[in-house]
Formats: C-alpha cells, structure tokens, sequence
C-alpha cells in the first residue's frame, strides 16, 4: 500500500463523533465513497492530537489499517466456500467458555497487566 485516501463525511459535535471513508490504492475502488462510513471518537482514540495535521495523520493511520481489512474482505467475496459457510451461520447461536477459546498468549499478556 502506497496512499491512503480519508474522507471525512461529517463531525457530529454533541457526541464528538468524527465519520470517516477510506480507500487506497490496493483496494479495489480508489474512492473512499464506495466503502462504508466508520464512526471515531477522537478525545478518546487520539486524545494527544490537537492539531488538524495530527487528527487527520491519526485518522490516516487508522485508515490504512481499514483499507487492509478492506482488501481481505474483497478477496474473501471471492472464495465462494467460505461466503457460503458464512451465509449458512445466519441465526446460529453458541456460547463459549472463556478458558476454551483463550490462547495461551491471551492468558500471558492478562497476567502481564
């Protein structure tokens, strides 16, 4: 990934909420319009950028790891297996021990804390 490009739709100001689009150039639309609006808020995500120029380098950085997940997406649409298992998972419910489903790198960086 070369270039990131970040939309910003729109500021709600009661909630401090900052709506933004993404794209880059290994996603396969350039334009940040034909991907979903992500919401952040950033006094709590980036409560050490007071500037435009930080923000929106924070909002970049997010940006590229969207458009990475992005391009996992695009790809994955085209694994007709998978988005068949997937489509088959509507209106499953299951419910998981923690101690079954945690790793032991998961228990390691808890006890780290």
């Amino acid at each position: 990934m070369n270039t990131v490009t970040v939309k910003i739709v729109n500021f709600e100001s009661p909630n401090g909420f900052l709506i933004c689009r993404f794209a880059s150039d290994t996603t396969a639309s350039s334009n940040p319009d034909d991907y979903p609006a992500l919401t952040y808020q950033p006094a709590i995500t980036w409560p050490d950028a007071n500037t435009e120029a930080e923000i929106m380098e924070c909002v970049a950085r997010a940006g590229q790891n969207v458009c990475e997940e992005i391009v996992k997406i695009e790809a994955m649409k085209n694994n007709d297996g998978k988005m068949t298992i997937l489509a088959e998972m509507v209106g499953n419910t299951q419910t998981f021990n923690v101690s079954d489903i945690t790793t032991s790198t998961d228990e390691t960086d808890s006890e780290e804390v």
